[in-house]
């Protein structure tokens, strides 16, 4: 398996990247450096990525035979080669795929360069120390055959599986966490997005959906699960949602019911508004654009008591001050005597009479294997994850809606150039909101992102992207989430790793050109110069008349450029087995002793970032199953 690009793949990576990156007036362009770059990265990956890219150029090697006299892309003078780009991202579906394919990659490599942050006037990476902690006595990586004995074994430590081991252990039961990722240390958290993407998120942030458009789906693979490399921000579910769930039978989840549950997890994650000393310049923009149009708007809770502006939630935060819950839950859960194994991965549920009553694990390098024996078993492995694995062991048979009703709340970015200074990268990357339409579904949110994820926000390539970027100190970025009624699923594929199917409906297609139209419309009643909305066919708005023309466009799924960070529903709560996976006290229908506490369980999108919720629920299922293992057991006679 090839770890270099080969001769004729390197000939045109480095014709891509002088003329998807061509000098500007402050940057020197991209080129051979920018490859090797590339090359590195894809090969620590994983040596099939090579592979995988290559194939890329070579079709675009061949498809500019096509339009330029049958020379190859590679023969192109770069120039031409621009010009060539351009008419791909403009094309139609299949030209801009292979556009963003070709490109994506080389502007990570390129704008992940100290020479680069500096010239734009941004850090470079963090540097932090450690502080040793006790619990960390209570950690210990598979390195060797074992088998334990608990009272509970919890699969996955994210806003799940982390809260149940805490609150169980709290309760005096004997507790084990099994988690399939590493435990990084503050230390590790360097901010650096090219290098974190392949070290914290599962297969390097390239999960994503399958349907009428590709939706990149990026999860957490470490302590801490999703809530290490999420923004902090924090959102009760709102009541109209409660009370739906209430409406189809679940009336244990009632408002006043979840209300102390809300409380308990606030607390545990000092749960206070954003700081308004580092809300940064695009809460200004937008505070003075939705003043103006009369729009409602406010500085959104986190759970970063300690933040400082560094900027990275999306890489974990090297300052320590985001409560996730590796910094959270996960210590006190080992303070107060559960265990935790990292670098190992569940492999199957052990039954006996039908009833769960443990688990086998193995070392991620396969070399080792742990065996649990427990009263009670806990999956927590997250909504794509956790439907696979009860599909690899056949536990999907009889019980239809597991691997259904997927939710992910898609999500897409409008950017845009300011006169004044804004300095994204400088400020909470999400700390402001606009909660005008919340409750139809759309809740625009901050966006912003350091200079190299920031350059693939952008559907520009050649001088406009280069332009674009050298402002990049004048940006603002503004993300809009939808609440989505589509419902994907999650099936095994090749291998037995989950395939993600999602279908973005008409009704989601028309909240999502609605939330951009208004965030569009905002940036330009705060002065904003140009308006960049992810939004194929629109690139720059720049007045009114652009900006209704976008507005009344009939628009395709593939138009839009999505990502989801809030997959919910594959093991939904129900009421009986025709109806869900899990019954309200979340123990798997049909399977004694089986429970999933994740965001699987969540009974249909909560139109809000959905970690509160998650752990709420984990509260409370806590809660039953301490009950149930502290109640007297009955003896027959």
């Amino acid at each position: 398996m090839a770890d270099r690009f080969s001769e004729a793949h390197r000939r045109v990576a480095e014709a891509v990247a002088r003329a998807c990156l061509p000098p500007g007036r402050r940057l020197a362009g991209g080129g051979p450096a920018t490859v090797d770059k590339l090359e590195g990265a894809l090969a620590e990956i994983d040596p099939r990525a090579i592979g995988g890219y290559g194939a890329a150029l070579q079709a675009l090697e061949q498809e500019a035979r096509l339009t330029n006299g049958g020379r190859p892309f590679s023969a192109l003078t770069p120039d031409e080669a621009e010009r060539h780009l351009v008419r791909l991202a403009d094309g139609g579906l299949a030209s801009r795929a292979l556009a963003l394919a070709a490109t994506m990659p080389l502007k990570m490599a390129y704008f992940d360069d100290e020479d680069v942050y500096r010239e734009l006037r941004s850090a470079f990476g963090f540097t932090a120390t450690d502080e040793p902690a006790r619990w960390r006595q209570q950690m210990t990586k598979l390195e060797a055959d074992e088998q334990v004995e608990c009272d509970v074994v919890v699969i996955g430590t994210g806003a799940g599986g982390a809260v149940m081991a805490k609150e169980l252990a709290e309760r005096g039961h004997a507790v084990l966490m099994v988690e399939e990722g590493e435990y990084y240390s503050r230390s590790s958290f360097n901010g650096r997005a090219v290098d974190n993407l392949r070290r914290f998120y599962r297969d390097s942030a390239a999960t994503g959906s399958l349907g009428n458009c590709v939706i990149p789906i990026p999860m957490g693979r470490l302590v801490g699960g999703s809530t290490a490399i999420n923004t902090g921000t924090c959102w009760r579910t709102p009541e109209w949602v409660l009370q739906k769930w209430v409406n189809r039978g679940l009336s244990e989840l009632a408002p006043d019911n979840m209300g102390p549950y809300f409380e308990r997890v606030e607390r545990e994650l000092q749960v206070t508004p954003a700081d308004p000393a580092y809300l940064g310049g695009v809460a200004d923009v937008i505070a003075r654009g939705c003043d103006v149009l009369g729009y409602s708007h406010r500085p959104l809770n986190r759970n970063a008591p300690g933040c400082d502006g560094a900027s990275v939630c999306d890489f974990g935060c090297p300052r320590g001050a985001k409560r996730s819950t590796d910094v959270s839950y996960v210590p006190s859960a080992l303070q107060r005597g559960a265990m935790l194994y990292t670098g190992a991965r569940a492999e199957r549920i052990v039954f006996e009479d039908g009833r769960a009553v443990g688990l086998e694990a193995r070392s991620v390098d396969g070399h080792h294997r742990l065996r649990v024996r427990a009263e009670a078993t806990v999956v927590a492995c997250g909504t794509l994850i956790t439907p696979a694995f009860l599909q690899r062991q056949g536990l999907h048979k009889g019980r239809r809606h597991v691997g259904r009703n997927l939710s992910i709340h898609p999500a897409s970015t409008v950017s845009a150039l300011f006169d004044e200074e804004i300095m994204g990268y400088t400020a909470i990357p999400q700390g402001y909101c606009i909660d005008e339409l919340q409750r139809e579904g759309i809740l625009p949110m901050g966006a912003s992102a350091p200079i190299d994820m920031g350059a693939s926000q952008f559907n520009f390539v050649g001088r406009q992207l280069m332009d674009v970027m050298e402002n990049y100190d004048r940006v603002a970025s503004f993300g809009v989430m939808i609440s989505d009624r589509s419902k994907g699923q999650v099936r095994l594929g090749p291998g037995g790793r989950p395939v993600i199917l999602y279908w973005l409906g008409r009704r989601e297609r028309d909240l999502m050109q609605r939330g951009m139209a208004m965030v569009s419309r905002v940036f330009l009643a705060a002065g904003a110069r140009e308006v960049y909305p992810a939004l194929h066919g629109h690139r720059v708005l720049r007045t009114a008349r652009d900006l209704e023309r976008m507005e009344t466009a009939r628009t395709a799924a593939a138009d839009y450029l999505l990502t989801a960070f809030h997959p919910l529903g594959t093991c939904r709560m129900g009421t009986h087995p025709g109806d869900g996976v899990v019954s309200p006290n979340h123990e798997v229908f049909g399977i004694p002793g089986l429970y999933i506490a994740d965001g699987s369980v969540v009974p249909s999108s909560v139109a809000v970032n959905p970690q509160v919720t998650i752990m709420a629920l984990a509260t409370r299922a806590a809660d039953l199953l301490a009950d149930r293992l502290d109640a007297p057991r009955v003896v027959a006679a």
